[in-house]
């Protein structure tokens, strides 16, 4: 008589039901940090584009002058607007003067109050680039 060895039922369904609560538990880890990642992310670009809603530029005037090219704006947002680049004609200006009316330098643009950008570069187009990544374009005459 043949004897057969084996595990019994009970055994084998209490084994494949902890395999499968483990590989449950790796799947659901996985899919919690990409998840977690996800909703980072999207609260992020929220952030960023209430930021960027913020940002509203008034263009008063742009005139090419002879050594170079200027725009006169107005800031009507909701904050002081840092910029990251000025370019002219797509071409990024390595200097730049940002000042009021009256010729005082500053270093951002301030609510409600006009601001000139000179550069000394000529072209048919200004375009500032602020720090949460608006980009305006503003004709030179």
């Amino acid at each position: 008589m043949m004897q057969r060895r084996g595990i019994s039922e009970i055994y084998s369904t209490i084994m494949m039901f902890t395999v499968a609560l483990a590989i449950a538990g790796v799947v659901i880890a996985a899919s919690s940090n990409q998840f977690n990642n996800q909703q980072q992310s999207a609260y992020q670009m929220l952030d960023s584009s209430q930021k960027r809603m913020s940002e509203s530029i008034s263009f008063v005037t742009g005139r090419d002058i002879g050594t170079g090219s200027e725009v006169e704006l107005v800031n009507f947002g909701l904050a002081n607007i840092n910029l990251d680049r000025v370019m002219v004609d797509a071409v990024r200006q390595q200097s730049y003067a940002m000042t009021f009316v009256n010729g005082t330098q500053t270093q951002f643009l301030p609510v409600k109050e006009p601001v000139i950008i000179s550069t000394g570069t000529s072209g048919s187009k200004m375009q500032i680039v602020t720090t949460y990544g608006s980009i305006f374009e503003f004709p030179l005459q």
